[in-house]
């Protein structure tokens, strides 16, 4: 399967998307390469991606998906950004602006960038500096502008914030620079071909041809780099999912669920650090404190051993509680889980395992949480779903 995010450079209906080996995803943001729904032997084609009021896809998660067999291939804007960063590692660069940042050519993020709207329009609202630069060039061949006119242009477009630069923009500075035979010809061109010095879409169709010319040959996993930090397995854990009876959730919030409210986990817990070989020779409290266990929680094993108290219920609590916080989020702009009170957080604590306020920093260890501050951060996340089933039941 070949996973393509793009957007707007190819819209998602653009006909060179319709194959069937195709599978079109939008713009490429943090946590995405993480979808189990990407396997090993898929190609992953990058050219469209989120940043600015989302956090933006991070070069080691590139290098992980492709230390577990995935080929990825970048172009045209982010995909070509990355890309020219990470061909040493195993990335393939496709087109004329990926070879640019490669050689050191254009140097600037802003050269990619476009406006979108925050809403479901994908399309740009601006034009992006390299299609800029592309269409000045191809005036000057076609002696419309004089090279200092087109040059003292992008000079003074290179000023403009990236989200100002619309075609509108580019009239208008072309007349002040006395372009307008440049205005005239590229209103001509642009009637006649909507994608005329579209060099960003250019080089997205070329990664698509090139992913499938590559479909189906072998990919050799990249070994000799690593990617292992404790960032990439926060996002790792952040990120894994698993579905279960149509319901697909959050393994990081099912075990949390099991930390807080299983009477029980204390146990499940110490047979992990067992297992993990910590904590034979200390007491327990102790070897909770003492060893800082590495979670990977997109390790079955792992995932399946702190959700063996697990049960159906629990997943329905689980679901119902990220359901209740998209819905507030949803209806009380500015909401977020993070910015609950701490106090009120400690009073779920104290409820769900029945000791007072002074005992929880030992109870939080004991669960597996890093301490009382790590407990409170956590079930933040619990308590608007916790007060409205304990409201139901009252």
């Amino acid at each position: 399967m070949i996973h393509a995010f793009t957007g707007p450079t190819l819209s998602p209906d653009d006909p060179a998307l319709s194959h069937e080996r195709f599978t079109v995803r939008p713009p490429i943001k943090h946590g995405d390469l993480f979808d189990p729904q990407i396997r090993e032997g898929d190609t992953v084609v990058i050219i469209d991606g989120l940043y600015h009021h989302t956090p933006a896809l991070r070069h080691k998660e590139i290098i992980r998906a492709m230390s577990r067999g995935i080929r990825v291939i970048g172009a045209a804007s982010i995909g070509a950004l990355r890309a020219a960063d990470l061909t040493p590692c195993g990335m393939v660069g496709v087109g004329a602006i990926f070879h640019a940042y490669a050689t050191g050519a254009i140097e600037g993020d802003d050269e990619v960038a476009v406006a979108q709207s925050a809403d479901t329009d994908a399309r740009s609202y601006t034009w992006p500096l390299v299609n800029v630069r592309h269409v000045l060039h191809k005036g000057v061949r076609a002696q419309v502008i004089d090279t200092p006119t087109a040059d003292r242009m992008l000079t003074g477009l290179r000023d403009v914030y990236y989200a100002h630069r619309s075609l509108t923009a580019l009239r208008i500075y072309s007349r002040r620079c006395g372009a307008t035979s440049f205005v005239a010809w590229l209103k001509e061109r642009l009637a006649a071909n909507p994608h005329f010095g579209d060099l960003k879409r250019a080089d997205a169709l070329k990664a698509l041809q090139t992913a499938l010319s590559l479909d189906g040959t072998p990919v050799t996993p990249v070994t000799d780099v690593d990617w292992r930090t404790r960032c990439s397995r926060q996002w790792a854990n952040a990120f894994a999912t698993q579905t279960i009876d149509g319901r697909t959730l959050s393994t990081r919030h099912r075990v949390a669920y099991q930390q807080i409210f299983d009477p029980h986990f204390k146990a499940v817990w110490s047979t992990h650090l067992k297992e993990s070989g910590a904590g034979d020779e200390l007491p327990h409290l102790l070897a909770c404190a003492a060893y800082r266990s590495e979670i990977d929680l997109t390790d079955p094993r792992t995932a399946d051993r702190l959700l063996a108290h697990e049960t159906p219920h629990d997943r329905a609590a689980v679901a119902q509680y990220a359901a209740l916080n998209d819905m507030t989020v949803q209806a009380q702009p500015g909401f977020f889980v993070e910015a609950i009170k701490d106090s009120v957080a400690r009073r779920l604590l104290t409820r769900a395992w029945q000791l007072p306020d002074d005992a929880l920093e030992n109870e939080a260890w004991a669960r597996g949480f890093q301490g009382a501050r790590d407990a409170v951060d956590t079930a933040k996340w619990f308590v608007l779903g916790f007060l409205k089933e304990t409201e139901t039941v009252q």
